[in-house]
């Protein structure tokens, strides 16, 4: 038997899982307004705690990369990579989308993640099959959903943003989830952690974020 623990902090909340081979064995989802590295401690060992498990216990971990929030994503990212080092186990970068859309790799149109990347823009791509065949970047939303055609499964946070654009441009052509996911689960993570591994491919020795847009720096004033 393999243990992953997933997180996410890819937006303003926490995806926290953890996954026994198939199985989720726990998994917590908390909207926290801006992810902490207190709070994301504080949820791993709660997690434990419930699951009777200790860090010991846990084989490798996994880790949403982006695109998303800089804070967020560095809070999350330096977590795992640290509870890696020190335990010696290995670890799986997993990218944001990957982890939101993998369970409907079936859709028979196409699925496109969405992401509220502030500006006036979202973080998107656009995925067949399970297969992205749109990167993931930020766009200017009434400009991208131009650029789509067909059957269109949206989900993430920035549907509620846009619903009313995408139904005015799509119609009956556009479907969403009820309830709608804002962003992965912890267990989404972990799951495709767990995969990697038994794919065989290589685990990351360092993490490395898809920022996208760089951090905003406010400038002090005088």
């Amino acid at each position: 038997m393999m243990i992953c623990l997933g997180i996410d902090t890819s937006t303003f909340a926490i995806g926290l899982g953890l996954v026994r081979d198939n199985q989720t064995v726990y998994d917590v989802y908390c909207n926290t307004g801006n992810p902490s590295a207190d709070r994301v401690h504080t949820l791993i060992y709660g997690a434990l705690k419930e699951s009777g498990l200790s860090l010991g216990d846990i084989d490798l971990f996994a880790c949403a990369i982006g695109p998303g929030s800089f804070t967020g994503l560095r809070v999350g990212i330096a977590t795992i990579e640290g509870l890696s080092f020190s335990l010696s186990k290995p670890v799986y970068s997993i990218l944001t989308f990957d982890a939101l859309v993998w369970k409907f790799s079936d859709f028979c149109g196409q699925v496109v993640p969405m992401l509220d990347a502030k500006r006036g823009e979202i973080y998107t791509a656009v995925y067949k099959g399970g297969k992205e065949v749109f990167p993931a970047r930020a766009v200017e939303p009434y400009a991208f959903f131009n650029t789509i055609e067909g059957h269109t499964l949206f989900l993430g946070d920035g549907v509620e943003i846009y619903r009313d654009v995408i139904l005015d441009r799509f119609g009956d052509k556009a479907s969403f989830l009820n309830p709608n996911i804002d962003s992965p689960r912890g267990s989404d993570v972990a799951y495709l952690g767990i995969l990697s591994y038994k794919e065989g491919k290589p685990h990351d020795n360092r993490i490395e974020p898809i920022y996208i847009h760089p951090p905003r720096i406010r400038k002090k004033r005088s």
